[in-house]
């Protein structure tokens, strides 16, 4: 049983000190067999799988709220929570007439209902709230890599079959994280979520797709290969606006007619993956390039070219084309106020102006300087990325050189309307009016095998508290406009109040964000979590782990850990 007592971290240059850790070990669940895996949920609590039963544990005290031994042995990928709603799905057998879903209600583990019209294996879920329907895919062999997947429409409220069709074309599927040494199952996690607008569903696998929501109908496609070889999400998400139907593939942009799937236009090659696309005004942005995830390698990958470009919505041609961004490139955020598109690089933080013409111009250019540098050195970003083992997560595209640096990530735009640089080991604060640094601080990266997986997770799990709450909203109104049924509506009624009560709490909890680092607690060192407040750049707290490849997750709401090995479930304060 761990022990959690006041921390210090390990500096190589000290420069502050971090406050005294405070909480300690809230409670520890033990089991007569091995847990196998543990999930968060969106309401606060977490399932665990065993072997002999599906449980779900109070946050609070540990004690299970329900236990369901029917449904024993599950891999974590088989249980499937439908994000901003009470609605658990839980799969049973992987082929044919064998492959059973049960819709359990999160709070209390009852079925509500349950289906065998599944013909597969599940390989993704996408919930539409407003429709009180959510789509399964399903392959028939969870081995395979390239499928035609059947599309299953549920209501979500009763589980009556909507519709069930086959879709008309192979899709390159990815691989499961986590499945095991010997086992490989692949699903659409290397793919873009499907789009629904105005009553229609646009899939982005193997082209577009365009199916009517109603009636499960295709309507039309349009088929041309999204896959960049091995990489996940390598192509942007669908946007539909003013007739128009927008994706990527390949390094180029395509333009569709909404109505007949006839293509309007086709870019130029730009010579690297296209992974997000803005549609604003009479011009069309795409991200040239970025860092993705290759799934056979396990491994982050570093595409160039790294730009922007901004085309004529109408006929695809080139406005401006900005391509001097240095070894890495962030999401793009779009100022409108101050007509202003917002990037990152290994090195700068670029302000480019969205009414040029012809050639891009800089409104800014700001260094990208980390003030507090705790424990940071070049020697320590190399020792813990060969302490990564191999294929565990590392990166590739890059010199061993720039490998060892950190660079920015992903940008997000606070309430205050400062911009926050997020990369694996620092975070700053950017003030785009007064075009200056608030605060900033980086921490060394831990000597722990797989250390870029977590800190890429919790990355790019920052605003999903947010998106979450906005569609337990959107599916509750669904909800009270839709049924008579007392019940369901008292269910859904419970979940939303809980989601509020915890949307509420982000206020004050969810402007943290945790960063992995190396940390001390007397003779004992290892990796640790160190709470950085996102509007003032503070270390507010700090957690040894221990473990050299802890199985952890954090709960960014109420502020605490929860760390399995083994038969046991430890949950920590971390503030």
């Amino acid at each position: 049983m761990r022990s959690i007592r006041p921390l210090t971290l390990l500096l190589l240059c000290p420069l502050f000190a971090l406050p005294a850790f405070a909480g300690g070990n809230l409670w520890t669940y033990r089991n007569n067999s091995d847990l196998n895996w543990h999930k968060l949920t969106a309401a606060g609590t977490l399932l665990v799988g065993a072997d002999e039963a599906l449980l779900c544990l109070d946050p609070q005290t540990g004690k299970p709220l329900w236990t369901r031994p029917d449904l024993r042995d599950l891999p974590g990928r088989q249980v499937e929570e439908v994000a901003g709603t009470p609605f658990l799905l839980v799969t049973q057998g992987s082929f044919g007439s064998k492959v059973t879903l049960f819709a359990l209600n999160i709070e209390d583990g009852t079925t509500l209902w349950q289906s065998e019209k599944l013909k597969g294996a599940t390989i993704g879920i996408f919930p539409v709230y407003e429709e009180d329907m959510v789509i399964l895919f399903t392959s028939r062999h969870a081995g395979e890599a390239k499928t035609k997947p059947d599309m299953i429409a549920f209501q979500l409220s009763s589980g009556d079959v909507l519709w069930d069709v086959d879709y008309e074309d192979k899709v390159d599927l990815h691989t499961v994280e986590g499945v095991g040494k010997w086992k490989i199952h692949y699903d659409l996690s290397g793919h873009q979520d499907p789009t629904v607008a105005n009553g229609a569903l646009y899939l982005p696998f193997a082209g577009v797709h365009k199916y009517d929501l109603k009636s499960g109908k295709l309507l039309w496609k349009s088929v041309f290969d999204v896959t960049e070889g091995k990489l996940k999400k390598g192509n942007a998400s669908i946007v539909v606006k003013d007739g128009v139907v927008y994706s990527s593939a390949k390094g180029t942009l395509k333009a569709l007619d909404d109505q007949t799937g006839a293509l309007k236009w086709t870019s130029q090659d730009f010579g690297a993956a296209v992974a997000e696309v803005q549609v604003a005004g009479n011009l069309i942005y795409g991200r040239l390039g970025g860092t993705f995830y290759d799934y056979k390698d396990r491994e982050w990958d570093l595409k160039k070219p790294l730009g922007v470009v901004a085309l004529n919505k109408t006929t695809g041609s080139v406005v401006w084309k900005f391509d001097k961004a240095d070894d890495a490139i962030t999401n793009m955020l779009l100022l409108p106020e101050q007509n202003t598109m917002v990037i990152a690089d290994a090195k700068t933080l670029i302000g480019l102006d969205t009414t040029s013409e012809n050639k891009p111009t800089e409104l800014f250019r700001t260094k990208v300087e980390f003030k507090n540098k705790v424990g940071v050195g070049g020697a320590a970003m190399k020792v813990a990325r060969f302490g990564m083992g191999g294929l565990q997560g590392g990166l590739k595209g890059l010199s061993d050189d720039k490998k060892a640096q950190d660079v920015p990530i992903m940008l997000s735009r606070q309430e205050n309307g400062q911009i926050v640089v997020r990369g694996r080991q620092h975070i700053l604060a950017f003030d785009p009016k007064t075009k200056t640094i608030p605060w900033s601080v980086q921490y060394a990266a831990p000597g722990m095998s797989g250390w870029m997986k977590f800190a890429m997770a919790s990355i790019y799990a920052m605003n999903y508290m947010s998106a979450t709450y906005s569609a337990s909203q959107t599916y509750y109104g669904t909800a009270e406009n839709n049924r008579a049924n007392a019940q369901r509506q008292s269910m859904i009624r419970n979940f939303s109040q809980l989601m509020n009560q915890r949307f509420s709490a982000t206020k004050s909890g969810g402007r943290f964000v945790h960063v992995l680092t190396n940390l001390e607690e007397g003779k004992e060192k290892g990796p640790g979590l160190v709470g950085v407040d996102m509007a003032t750049g503070a270390a507010s707290y700090q957690i040894l782990l221990k473990d050299k490849e802890p199985d952890y997750v954090v709960d960014e709401v109420t502020g605490r850990l929860f760390n399995l090995k083994g038969k046991e479930l430890f949950a920590y304060s971390v503030r």
